[in-house]
């Protein structure tokens, strides 16, 4: 997961650590990244969720 997380980039990484590992609220998030609403950011966090998703069983189907 750490490697699919690398692969990931910016913003998506910093989103997704602030939410789910350092318990940020989405009001959190959006103030620092700068979105307009927690809803831009909430959208913003579901792509990267997709993203995510994409990257880590691309990397591990040949497994």
């Amino acid at each position: 997961m750490q490697e699919s997380m690398a692969d990931l980039g910016e913003p998506c990484r910093t989103i997704l650590e602030d939410f789910f590992i350092r318990g940020y609220s989405m009001q959190q998030i959006t103030d620092k990244m700068g979105y307009t609403n927690a809803d831009n950011a909430k959208n913003q966090k579901y792509k990267c969720l997709l993203r995510l998703k994409k990257i880590f069983f691309t990397r591990y189907k040949a497994i």
